[in-house]
């Protein structure tokens, strides 16, 4: 399709971040904004379909990387380190392209201020009103926090585009076709502060760009994670310990999915280990009584356990009735399994079983961190968890997990790079990892508050949020603790709820919308995204032309003709049907 299409942005960074042989940028902790300002501007393109290439400022190949195919240049360092001869660069090229130039403030008599025709000031302000009066539809935004600039300099000709509290915080300079945008706030610092930043940025990105744009409106948006079906965790840990949800119930949460078109990803432990002690429990599995051997792992589908003398005498752990109803679920379209772990548990289940605290000891059950780090190396690549429990979704649901959501968010980044080797898309934690390319980058600003905190703070950014919970959380409050929540959720303005296939249908997919001979065509690559499970929307822009009743809509060797949604001005909506709209795998 040729580079321009495939990297319609390229993001300037400083020498010290992205390094490019790691293959993990982030940590999935917090970090300082000034230490991710890239991997913040990468992962916000790429949650809106983009894809994107990186250049480094002290690269020596600097002008390769730079040279054309383009629509969107984002210089995400310091502009004043960049030195005059790339802002030359950047200038030739706005001066003979359509493009997006996107920068903060430099200082007074740089070369970053001459191209921009704005200077940073010494003197900083805040403020909560956010006004957008650049293209597009006028749009005013209230931070619940004050936000910090810096006061501008503007030369006269230049474009004020929003203000806070009436100062201008982005400006515009045109030259040729192109844009010089200008920000006088760190972009990492406002989004960390309120979230109607990002929903600024988000604007000027969609709005901003000069020429004709396709993205993903991922807003209002809630993905239901579940943590903990499956495994053995529930019946060995002393402070964890519960029984399963049973068929019944979880048709019952699948009728509250239903009623709101909405899909559960289920971070399912497909490994069940066995402690051994049968005077603590009675063990089947398939029907049969196996013989009891300490640490010997089976799998959960096919597991019964009835507590004799453990953590809960009496109480039967009916792991055969769980998997019919989660299977239920994802038959129908209402679920789907996600990897968490392999069995929950430390990765070599005889060391566990040997244990004096086995049954006390958080520690026990954090099966890919640190801890576990010298185990998980001298494992076979086949026999570690994550190919384990990939083999044992295959098996038993005929699918391949989308997300690694790893048991008591322990992991290291080797795991990470067996997750990418698997082709798993996303990592979950508190922050969101995406996967571009082989490279997992972490988001830090898609969070993932538990699903009793709902607030509409939570969707000022205009960013996907992961509502998660446990199986535990349903047990211990019935289905009902889970329909609240999800009341709740849409009272503070949640609009769909979706799970981690799905969203990774929509954002490994990359956009790309385009002039041809016959009018525009909107080309939607799958980049190893998933099957649709569901019918995919995307936004188009076209500002210099009306937009059709119908376009042309390429995906992989596919060409579809689809319906265009005006939706105001230059803004419409396109609507790419699933194969099977009732379920797709």
């Amino acid at each position: 399709m040729g580079s321009r299409r495939r990297n319609p942005v390229l993001i300037i960074a400083s020498g010290e971040e992205l390094p490019a042989e790691n293959r993990v940028w982030g940590t999935g902790g917090w970090l300082p904004p000034e230490q991710r300002e890239a991997l913040d501007w990468l992962t916000l393109v790429r949650l809106q379909g983009w894809a994107a290439s990186v250049a480094r400022q002290n690269e020596k190949d600097f002008h390769t990387a730079f040279d054309g195919g383009n629509r969107i240049v984002i210089i995400a360092c310091d502009p004043d380190t960049l030195g005059e001869e790339r802002i030359i660069q950047i200038s030739n090229r706005a001066g003979t392209e359509c493009l997006l130039v996107l920068a903060r403030a430099g200082a007074a008599g740089g070369a970053t201020a001459s191209l921009a025709g704005v200077a940073r000031t010494a003197e900083s302000f805040q403020g909560r009103s956010l006004n957008w009066s650049g293209p597009g539809t006028p749009a005013s935004r209230h931070c619940r926090h004050p936000l910090e600039a810096n006061r501008l300099e503007v030369a006269e000709g230049v474009e004020i585009w929003a203000t806070l509290d009436d100062l201008p915080v982005i400006t515009a300079r045109r030259i040729g076709r192109s844009i010089v945008a200008t920000l006088a706030f760190h972009p990492g610092d406002a989004r960390d502060t309120d979230g109607a930043a990002t929903a600024l940025l988000k604007h000027l990105l969609t709005s901003g760009s000069p020429g004709l744009l396709a993205w993903f409106d991922l807003s209002k948006t809630l993905v239901l994670r579940m943590d903990d079906p499956g495994g053995a965790q529930n019946i060995y840990s002393s402070t964890w310990c519960y029984p399963k949800l049973g068929e019944a119930d979880w048709l019952e949460m699948g009728a509250e999915l239903r009623r709101r078109s909405g899909r559960l990803s289920v971070g399912y432990v497909a490994g069940w280990v066995d402690d051994g002690d049968p005077s603590r429990g009675t063990l089947k599995v398939a029907g049969e009584a196996p013989p009891r051997l300490p640490g010997r792992i089976y799998d959960t589908p096919l597991v019964q356990y009835y507590d004799l003398a453990g953590n809960a005498p009496g109480t039967l752990h009916d792991y055969v009735s769980e998997y019919r109803g989660i299977q239920a679920l994802c038959v129908e379209g209402l679920a789907d399994v996600e990897l968490h772990g392999y069995t929950h548990m430390h990765p070599d289940p005889a060391v566990w079983a040997n244990a004096p605290d086995r049954y006390e000891a958080n520690r026990w059950y954090r099966e890919l961190g640190r801890e576990a780090r010298e185990t998980l190396a001298s494992l076979p690549p086949a026999e570690r968890p994550l190919a384990l429990g990939t083999a044992a979704f295959h098996s038993y649901f005929n699918t391949h997990p989308t997300t690694l959501i790893c048991p008591g968010d322990q992991w290291t980044d080797e795991v990470l790079a067996r997750a990418l080797n698997l082709d798993l898309r996303l990592v979950s934690s508190y922050y969101l990892a995406l996967r571009d390319e082989n490279r997992f980058c972490w988001a830090q600003h898609v969070c993932a508050p538990y699903l009793d905190e709902p607030d509409s703070a939570w969707f000022d950014s205009g960013l996907p949020v992961v509502g998660y919970f446990h199986d535990r959380d349903v047990v211990l409050g019935g289905i009902q603790w889970m329909t609240d929540c999800l009341d709740r959720w849409q009272a503070a303005g949640a609009r769909k709820f979706m799970d981690f296939r799905e969203l990774s249908a929509a954002i490994d997919r990359r956009l790309y919308l385009e002039t041809t001979s016959r009018g525009l065509r909107l080309v939607v690559s799958t980049e190893g995204a998933p099957p649709l499970v569901k019918p995919l929307s995307i936004a188009i822009r076209s500002p210099d032309e009306p937009l059709p009743s119908n376009i042309s809509v390429v995906v992989n060797d596919r060409t579809l003709l689809l319906p265009v949604e005006s939706l105001g001005q230059d803004i419409g909506r396109v609507t790419i049907p699933s194969n099977d709209i009732s379920y797709a795998r």
